[in-house]
């Protein structure tokens, strides 16, 4: 379970990618094969994943804007692309984020980005939190679901 815990938090933060579906769909699956208490696995994968995309957006918010008006030449973001990526995360900001989740690098990525491109924290956690219950639930339910369906010897 800590691992878990650990590879969702940090892959969420957005500053490593790590195998989060894959720690999710293990857990799901060691569920459901009475390894893990799905209930409790669930609840720590939902709250690891929500607090790293916190932080992110924290780290955004505080640091993001100011980083990639001084850094972003270096990597192709220039005050047009800037701007243009501002106005879309203006627009379809709750929807990236909630949906996100489910696209690599985007959900590595995605705390940090709403914070640069200053996305309120409250609109952020409603669209986080409910992208990772969602996530998690589908991963690791399906996974859940499989493990009876795989036969395994012993």
């Amino acid at each position: 379970m800590a691992a878990l815990v650990t590879i969702l938090f940090i892959e969420n933060m957005g500053l490593v990618f790590a195998p989060g579906e894959s720690m999710v769909v293990a857990a799901g699956f060691l569920a459901g094969r009475g390894v893990l208490q799905p209930v409790p696995a669930a609840i720590a994968a939902i709250i690891a994943t929500t607090l790293g995309s916190y932080l992110a957006w924290w780290l955004g918010d505080r640091y993001g804007h100011p980083l990639v008006i001084r850094y972003g030449r270096y990597i192709g973001v220039t005050p047009p692309r800037w701007e243009k990526a501002h106005r879309f995360f203006d627009r379809f900001g709750p929807i990236v984020v909630g949906i996100g989740r489910f696209i690599v690098p985007l959900r590595q990525l995605q705390g940090y980005v709403a914070g640069s491109a200053e996305m309120g924290f409250r609109s952020f956690a409603i669209w986080s939190s409910l992208g990772a219950i969602i996530w998690v639930v589908t991963w690791g339910g399906i996974a859940y679901w499989l493990a009876d369906q795989i036969p395994i010897k012993h």
